[in-house]
């Protein structure tokens, strides 16, 4: 069987959509031979689709989403896709603003006459046309989205609404032209044009602050954008600089970048200093020197210098991009609480319809007609679920974006949900609670006449203690000296002659059967040093050792102060590494870790991994190596460190991208605050509607208490903002 080349993309969606209208687009895209999944999140205005391009192509589904009444922007370079929605969103917010202000001009002075009972010759026929110009210029997308979603089988919001408003509609004009027929039934001639008019102006304002406000949850995204210049100074083949957009520069070529110019790239520098602003990577304010040999990435900024910089990678291919595509995937994601809110939300429009229906009938057989209109289009009308759609996708949206300027780059929404649920944290070692990058630690011996030498013989050594060592003499301002006579034996060591001394460079072995004050002193460091770990490169002239250097990957600066921090919030922190039992115990007392695994190959740290949840533990991994991917896909929530292995940042759901380990608890008080205001915002929305349905249905009525279509709308539309607002908070 030919294998499926199924591909993935994100495509912003326009049109003025609520939850369950999301829905129907969904469903529309399912039907669609070749799409094995879509998934529309309405808060982003995005649909998430997965599809076989041998069955179906992106112009197909462009298609069926117009004909479902929306539009689809089908666009690889995510920068532009994002621009002509933003494009598409401010058309949208124009033109629903003007609608919106003409809704209102028309809609008050109709409130006011009718409601003051102010009476004139032909006030019927010209409360109806008023009422016609709202309904159907102002507030026609309603009907004509309303009815294809009826008419599809799929209800939406727009169907509620052009659904109460037509059935005001339509018995005040038959109340207009033909009084007498309904009078002759026992009916009175009642007119409900204002309410007509008011549930559509009141939802068009909600829509208007709706769109306003969910602008807000997608800055994050925006900002990010605009970390990306469109041009760059290419170095031409006569050495004459040229401006020349990003869209037609290729790896290989050389960009000249200045004081306050942003890298439009990512490359090698070639040429030049210059100290560049990195923030939007580490969220360290200090500026970092970079000079020949340094990786600088797109979006960084030049303070000061001037630095050519040979392009590696460019467009869609740099980190800042990557970036910009895995925080509109993770702001496109579902949660799984979300889950449950799309199933109660699919039913919950044709449920409503039968409410009114009941509601309706039940006042009608009680011989109060009037009553049974208004109670009948207040229960349509109030029964919105925009609160209840809105509640979990954008305080994702906004979580997601607070991460992502913190270097919290989370991959998608049920990660951010499970975050702070864990309650063990494993971490491996190298390059996550280490550097990743050998250091000198420590040096025994006072002998440093012969560091010149030594420079020089570890320059031509390809052993892994060799580029520490080289680093230590660099910066100890050593310059390498001639040598002669460099032999290098494996397992042995390295032997060269420097002038008319012999040296010789190996391991802790060579301290063991010499002797003297000195011999003995380095001796004792280097015992220490391999008790705990550490590698040990010893110096011998003319076979007496002077000089000994501890070389260890050195603890991360804030580890111990991020272990004490997850504690306190209750996480089991353990360590698991490859490391020798030794290396690990010590590396885990000066962490401040307890449980320690060690001399783990890669199956057996997933074997640690799914013992853990087997327990009914909420596990989450953290790591930067290919020799982690296994445990990181098998992790509850899996966290990788930037800077490591491409393989570890794919398999993982959560990236830190600079690889500070101090920014994990963060994430997870960002994952808890996060599902503090999803709970808060379906807490509100379901109490809104629990509370207001009955209400609207006139259950109050013998109180005095009675909901009419107007208010109802304008509650409908409060609850909807006040839930983007309460999401919102995430940001600050």
């Amino acid at each position: 069987m030919k294998r499926k080349d199924i591909r993935r993309g994100v495509f912003p969606v326009t049109g003025m959509m609520c939850a369950v209208c999301a829905g129907a687009v969904q469903k529309t895209l399912q039907k669609l031979p070749g799409v094995e999944e879509a998934e529309v999140n309405f808060a982003s205005a995005s649909v998430s689709v997965a599809w076989d391009p041998s069955e179906v192509n992106t112009a197909e589904m462009e298609r069926a989403v117009a004909a479902a009444g929306y539009g689809m922007i089908v666009e690889s370079d995510e920068a532009k896709a994002v621009e002509e929605k933003d494009r598409a969103d401010a058309r949208e917010y124009r033109n629903m603003r003007l609608r919106t202000i003409v809704a209102w001009v028309i809609t008050v002075p109709l409130a006011v006459l009718c409601m003051a009972h102010i009476h004139f010759a032909g006030e019927a026929w010209a409360y109806m046309v008023m009422t016609l110009v709202v309904m159907c210029w102002c507030g026609g997308g309603f009907y004509v989205r309303g009815f294809k979603s009826l008419f599809a089988g799929s209800p939406t919001m727009d169907t509620l609404v052009a659904l109460s408003t037509l059935v005001s509609f339509l018995f005040s004009m038959v109340n207009t032209i033909f009084p007498e027929l309904l009078a002759a039934h026992g009916f009175a001639a009642d007119l409900y044009y204002e309410g007509a008019a008011m549930i559509v102006t009141f939802v068009l304002t909600g829509k208007l602050m709706e769109l306003r406000s969910r602008r807000n949850t997608g800055a994050a995204l925006r900002a990010l954008m605009g970390l990306q210049p469109s041009e760059a100074m290419v170095e031409g083949e006569n050495g004459v600089p040229t401006k020349v957009k990003i869209s037609e520069i290729q790896p290989g070529q050389t960009v000249l970048v200045g004081d306050g110019d942003r890298v439009p790239v990512d490359g090698t520098v070639v040429s030049g200093t210059a100290n560049l602003d990195e923030s939007m990577l580490t969220g360290e304010p200090v500026q970092v020197e970079k000079r020949e040999g340094d990786r600088v990435t797109a979006g960084t900024i030049v303070g000061r210098g001037q630095i050519a910089v040979r392009i590696d990678k460019v467009g869609r291919d740099t980190e800042l991009a990557r970036i910009i595509r895995s925080v509109r995937e993770a702001q496109s994601s579902k949660a799984p609480v979300q889950k449950l809110v799309d199933k109660i939300s699919s039913v919950f429009v044709p449920t409503v319809i039968v409410l009114s229906l009941l509601t309706f009938a039940g006042w009608a057989i009680a011989g109060r007609m009037p009553m049974a209109i208004v109670a009948g289009v207040s229960v349509l009308v109030i029964a919105c679920p925009c609160a209840l759609g809105l509640a979990t996708p954008t305080a994702i949206m906004v979580g997601v974006g607070r991460g992502a300027r913190e270097g919290i780059l989370v991959k998608d929404a049920t990660a951010l949900e499970l975050l702070s649920k864990v309650n063990v944290i494993a971490l491996d070692k190298t390059g996550t609670i280490t550097e990743g990058h050998p250091r000198v630690a420590g040096v025994a011996g006072e002998d440093s006449s012969i560091y010149p030498a030594l420079y020089a013989a570890e320059l031509k050594s390809s052993h892994p203690l060799a580029e520490a060592l080289c680093e230590y003499f660099k910066s100890q301002g050593v310059s390498p000296a001639e040598i002669e006579d460099y032999e290098y034996t494996p397992g042995r060591g390295i032997s060269c002659r420097s002038g008319e001394e012999k040296i010789l460079l190996g391991g802790a072995e060579m301290v063991e059967s010499a002797e003297g004050a000195e011999v003995n002193a380095i001796s004792g460091a280097v015992g220490k040093w391999l008790s705990e770990g550490s590698g040990v490169v010893v110096a011998a002239v003319e076979g007496r050792p002077v000089v000994a250097f501890e070389v260890r990957d050195q603890l991360r600066g804030n580890v111990r102060a991020t272990v004490a921090s997850l504690e306190a919030q209750h996480k089991e922190v353990m360590l698991l590494t490859g490391d020798r039992r030794a290396t690990a115990d010590f590396i885990a007392r000066e962490a401040g870790i307890g449980h320690v695994e060690a001399q783990l190959m890669p199956d057996d740290k997933l074997r640690i991994i799914r013992d853990l949840r087997r327990q009914g533990r909420v596990v989450a991994m953290a790591g930067d190596g290919i020799n982690d991917a296994e445990a990181l896909a098998e992790a509850d929530v899996s966290i990788a460190m930037g800077g490591g292995s491409d393989i570890a940042i794919e398999t993982a759901q959560l990236t830190i991208v600079n690889g500070d380990l101090a920014k994990l608890p963060r994430a997870f008080r960002l994952s808890k605050k996060t599902l503090r205001v999803i709970k808060e915002n379906l807490f509100w929305a379901f109490i809104y509607n629990v509370i207001g349905i009955p209400i609207a249905a006139g259950a109050l009525a013998g109180f005095g208490v009675m909901l009419t279509p107007m208010f109802a709308s304008a509650a409908m539309a409060l609850s909807s903002v006040c839930v983007v607002t309460n999401s919102l908070r995430l940001s600050r």
